[in-house]
């Protein structure tokens, strides 16, 4: 009896544990799901171009760091052994004898006409940059993600209302059926509703496929290894479109704010101008402090090896100047070369503010085309709903055959397609217009 009550007694705390267990399993599934942002995330984190770039950041701060030490002293030591053999003066015998030099040099620049200040302060330009051309990576990796991550929820809204359509057309069909057996209509339109759930299955299969496709592209955009698993965590409603949008001043402003480019494009001008600094300096003099130790050991020499090493230990130190007064033109070509390269800098902020101005009206047009495409297909889907109903109330009261009433929900399919695509499309507009003014990309409202 006592073993039957524990049994008994095991068997309620598992069911009462049973629905916080199976909680926790759930929970741990939505965990594991991919939402945009851990997408846009997961991106940021393993795309090859974006990893490229903090590479290349990290070889930028290696250069600064060279250039910084180049005010620092060089010291090199060395040291030779060295042998020789030789006859004698009447070439019957002869005698090896070894020796050794060894030696420490050092040496420091004084003045280079400030060519080491301007390469640690091109290094520090340089070195921002690669910052701004990672954040920029990121960026254009972001837009990618988006649209693939937009285009899988059109395809998935698709696929649910042709799923929905397809449930509705079969109903649809089995009524039609049964009037046909109470004789209020015609063989003839029960084949109309055969054929129009054969459409709506084949718009199905299509959606789906469509759906799978969508779902590979991002994946593989995330580069996630085919054996591993992706499972969308799907939002719980899409935010529809704003209906306003701000004056394209006001967007045009946050947008030379926040893109990185127009920073990066000053920046180079910025290193342009210390390279043309640098040309300059060719023409003026170089100051450097040498300073060497030395000393030498041979055994055809009289003397210990400590004692000739003592003996002949000895000590320099100079200063070298070096002016340039003639280099076969290298430091005039230098000089307008550079002075080349830094109007063409100047040219390049121009240009990359107006191509990002572009991109952006582009980007406007289109959110505003998309906005007022998706008003005007919201109200033509209403209108056609409407026909639809009343058609269909008409047919099962035998006033309408199944052939006007298949034209009419092809009316309203057609409309229902257009008002799903149109609705995506003006949302990732004005998404993609956001996140060009600085604003991260998210579909809370």
């Amino acid at each position: 009896m006592a073993h039957y009550c524990k049994i008994v007694f095991l068997f309620l705390v598992f069911l009462i544990r049973f629905p916080m267990l199976a909680g926790q399993s759930t929970d741990l599934e939505i965990a594991e799901r991919w939402t945009l942002e851990r997408c846009i995330s997961y991106a940021l984190e393993n795309n090859i171009s974006v990893r490229k770039t903090r590479l290349q950041a990290d070889a930028e701060a290696a250069t600064l760091l060279q250039a910084k030490s180049s005010w620092l002293p060089s010291l090199s030591a060395s040291a030779s052994i060295s042998g020789n053999n030789s006859r004698a003066y009447d070439n019957t015998g002869g005698q090896f004898t070894s020796g050794m030099q060894t030696g420490i040099n050092s040496e420091m620049p004084i003045y280079q006409g400030g060519i080491i200040s301007n390469q640690i302060e091109a290094s520090r330009l340089e070195l921002q940059k690669a910052f701004l051309n990672t954040e920029e990576a990121g960026n254009d990796i972001v837009i990618s993600v988006t649209q693939a991550w937009m285009n899988l929820l059109f395809a998935r809204e698709n696929y649910l209302y042709y799923k929905e359509s397809e449930a509705t057309s079969l109903g649809a069909l089995n009524r039609t059926k049964s009037l046909f057996e109470l004789g209020s209509v015609t063989r003839q339109d029960v084949a109309e509703m055969q054929a129009q759930y054969a459409s709506d299955r084949y718009s199905l299969v299509t959606s789906h496929n469509e759906l799978d496709i969508r779902l590979t592209s991002l994946k593989t955009l995330l580069d996630i290894p085919y054996n591993e698993s992706f499972s969308p965590l799907w939002p719980a409603r899409i935010p529809e479109p704003a209906g306003e949008l701000p004056l394209f001043s006001e967007i045009a402003g946050d947008v030379l704010k926040a893109r990185p480019e127009i920073e990066n494009s000053l920046l180079s001008e910025q290193v342009a101008a210390l390279d043309l600094d640098n040309a300059k300096a060719g023409y003026l003099p170089k100051v450097s402090l040498s300073a060497s130790a030395s000393s030498s050991f041979s055994e055809i020499n009289e003397g210990s090896f400590s004692n000739q090493m003592n003996d002949r230990f000895a000590q320099n130190i100079g200063l070298s100047v070096s002016i340039p007064l003639f280099s076969r033109n290298e430091n005039r070509v230098n000089v307008t070369r550079s002075r080349i390269n830094f109007q063409q800098a100047r040219l390049e902020i121009n240009n990359v503010r107006n191509q990002l101005l572009q991109t952006v009206e582009q980007l406007y047009v289109d959110a505003l085309a998309q906005q007022s495409r998706y008003e005007a297909a919201r109200d033509k889907a209403d209108a056609a709903r409407l026909s639809y109903q009343l058609r269909q109330e008409q047919f099962e009261l035998g006033m309408l055959n199944a052939i006007a009433l298949r034209q009419s929900r092809d009316e309203l399919l057609n409309a229902e397609a257009e008002l799903i695509q149109s609705r995506y499309a003006a949302l990732l507009y004005q998404k993609m217009l956001d996140f060009y003014r600085g604003k991260p990309i998210t579909f809370e409202d």
